[in-house]
């Protein structure tokens, strides 16, 4: 089993053993990681973590349970992020990077607190 093997081997464990609500927070911060390289990338590679990204928020769309001003809230973050990745604007890109800091944040802080 090579390096390579071994790492998607412990990835997919941490996901298979993890809480729900660490999930999110791991999901978040993949988010960020994909935005902040593709903001340094061109071509296929860009879109390709745009790509990436956008199929994270749409993820994260989906765990929501829409039934309160603050679920909603995040609804519509998530969404514009998705918008401001369909640009292909560096300075969208780092506008989404922005946001979703603040949430991968907010969301690691409710979880050390819990």
């Amino acid at each position: 089993m090579n390096f390579s093997e071994i790492t998607k081997t412990y990835a997919s464990m941490q996901l298979a053993t993890a809480p729900k609500s660490r999930i999110i927070c791991m999901l978040h911060a993949r988010c960020v990681s994909l935005i902040s390289a593709a903001i340094d990338r061109d071509g296929a590679q860009r879109r390709k973590s745009l790509n990436h990204a956008q199929n994270i928020l749409v993820e994260l769309e989906h765990a929501l349970k829409i039934d309160d001003e603050i679920s909603q809230g995040l609804f519509y973050l998530y969404d514009y992020c998705y918008c401001l990745l369909e640009n292909d604007d560096r300075s969208a890109l780092i506008s989404a990077v922005a946001i979703m800091t603040t949430l991968r944040d907010t969301f690691e802080n409710l979880l050390k607190n819990r």
